[in-house]
């Protein structure tokens, strides 16, 4: 699963619209169906 997220949040840098400025993403949660969601550190990963 942490694989999987890395990957995701990489992809989601790399399509980044060049004319966005500023913090693209400033926060990301993860969750299962029936879970509580945990913060992931973005800049950690």
């Amino acid at each position: 699963m942490a694989e999987n997220a890395k990957e995701l949040i990489t992809t989601i840098k790399k399509l980044k619209p060049a004319t966005a400025k500023g913090d693209y993403m400033k926060s990301i949660y993860l969750s299962s169906t029936m879970s509580p969601s945990i913060n992931i550190d973005i800049k950690s990963v």
